[in-house]
């Protein structure tokens, strides 16, 4: 598991993440050839297609999506919980704060 100390928040945008912390692939991908390259313009420039295919579907339609995190604890979980008792747990941990 490779885990980055970055504040930052998906622009991902049009899909659920399971935390806030969660980055898509591309995003990590961009933000680990930044690190190694010393050049923040890689980041921008491999995740300028992402925003606009964010932008774009949110233009026709899409919805933002919040991550299930943020769903759980605000409430707006609609899914029923899972029977399975390692997933309930998980779930218990994200609302808690706990990390995974």
């Amino acid at each position: 598991m490779v885990q980055l100390r970055n504040n930052l928040s998906s622009q991902y945008v049009i899909r659920t993440q399971p935390t806030n912390a969660c980055l898509s692939t591309l995003e990590c991908a961009a933000i680990a050839l930044t690190v190694m390259e010393k050049n923040p313009v890689v980041q921008e420039t491999i995740l300028r297609p992402l925003k606009a295919l964010c932008s774009f579907q949110l233009e026709h339609g899409a919805q933002i999506h919040h991550s299930k995190e943020h769903l759980i604890r605000n409430g707006l979980y609609e899914k029923p919980m899972p029977k399975n008792k390692r997933k309930l747990r998980r779930m218990e941990l994200l609302v808690n704060n706990v990390k995974i």
